[in-house]
């Protein structure tokens, strides 16, 4: 039995029990969870050291449920042992009655109540006179502002206009010397087949279906619908093997928006109007021509492809 534990108290059952089944207090505290001060205060009998009531309470069931004994009932007698406890450590206070002289006599109140209720409306009344006063004057010396209300003008949003539909034939013009093949994609006809020298341009005819490019050096020709010029072709020197140049696809990509609003400055320079010597050089292609089968160079040295 537990020193300080008072013979029939739950704590004594309890510590009764776990020396029978030959227990450590510290093994009960890892199994249960409950601090092992608390498990000594309940075994001792120092229920001043336990924490509230429906904690200690709970404390005592789980304790006694690991033993193997009734933690309900023990759980209960324990809150009747705590709640005898504080009954008898309670000692009420001595009831003094009050003096009846010191109390102040029924009129003696009812003349206090009527001087402050005297204070306060006059107060209130000074108040509002006071107010009122300074209303008047604050009205006498305003002058009214006849200034018209300013108007506030709302610039409209600015919608971007869409891009206008280039028009005008479809020609190709070389900034340097380059090798390109233009014809229909379906490997029909051949409208040109040669080196395009510097400066000059092949322009395709109306009739054309679907013609497509061809050329290993894409940075040295430019694509145009009458005056506008397009992006480029191709990365330099990467084989293009089939560029549409059909007027549907053509005009898709030049009435196409830009991701950005500021165009980018490494193609800057795409975005410039063909140079004025180009447009007066006298085409190699002519339309006219093709139908006499005599469109183009037609010499062999012409003909031999671009290393």
């Amino acid at each position: 039995m537990s020193e300080g534990a008072e013979p029939g108290t739950v704590g004594q059952q309890l510590a009764a029990e776990r020396a029978r089944q030959m227990l450590d207090l510290s093994d009960i505290a890892a199994r249960t969870r409950i601090p092992l001060r608390h498990l000594e205060a309940i075994e001792n009998g120092e229920h001043g050291a336990l924490p509230a009531l429906p904690y200690s309470a709970g404390f005592v069931k789980s304790y006694a449920n690991m033993l193997g004994l009734d933690g309900q009932a023990l759980s209960r007698t324990f809150r009747d042992q705590i709640g005898g406890e504080q009954r008898a450590y309670f000692e009420p206070e001595a009831y003094e009655p009050v003096d009846p002289s010191r109390v102040p006599s029924r009129l003696l109140a009812m003349i206090a109540l009527g001087v402050a209720l005297l204070i306060g409306m006059a107060y209130l009344l000074l108040r509002f006179e006071g107010d009122s006063s300074d209303l008047a004057k604050l009205a006498a010396d305003t002058v009214q502002d006849s200034r018209p209300i300013p108007v506030r003008s709302v610039t409209p949003a600015v919608v971007p206009a869409e891009p206008a539909i280039p028009t005008g034939p479809i020609s190709v013009v070389a900034n340097e010397d380059a090798w390109l093949k233009i014809s229909e994609r379906d490997g029909g006809k051949t409208y040109f087949m040669n080196v395009l020298v510097a400066g000059q341009n092949v322009i395709l005819p109306d009739d054309a279906v679907d013609p497509i490019l061809r050329t290993g050096r894409p940075q040295s020709l430019k694509v145009l619908i009458g005056t506008t010029q397009l992006p480029p072709v191709g990365e330099p020197d990467r084989l293009v093997r089939d560029y549409s140049l059909k007027r549907e696809a053509l005009v898709a990509i030049a009435t196409a928006k830009p991701e950005a609003d500021q165009p980018d400055a490494a193609n800057a320079s795409d975005a410039m109007p063909v140079p004025e010597a180009y447009r007066n050089v006298p085409p190699v292609y002519d339309p006219s021509a093709s139908r006499t089968g005599t469109a183009g160079p037609t010499t062999d040295s012409d003909r031999r492809p671009q290393p």
